[in-house]
């Protein structure tokens, strides 16, 4: 892939570092917000299965 590397030489390394940041933001809110779906009273196993459903709803509501 060649012209890949030539985009990733050209591009600023500013720029990546702060889309990176942003991108752990976003994803951490996401976290929470699906967290918080989630009742506290759960197990471990319960939750995290929870948590990937939260997970794949959030996606296909975001594709509708």
């Amino acid at each position: 892939m060649p012209d890949f590397d030539v985009i990733v030489q050209k591009v600023d390394s500013r720029w990546i570092r702060e889309l990176r940041v942003f991108a752990l933001q976003y994803e951490e809110e996401r976290h929470q917000v699906r967290s918080s779906w989630i009742p506290a009273s759960v197990d471990d196993e319960t939750w995290f299965e929870l948590y990937l459903t939260a997970t794949s709803v959030e996606q296909d509501i975001a594709l509708i």
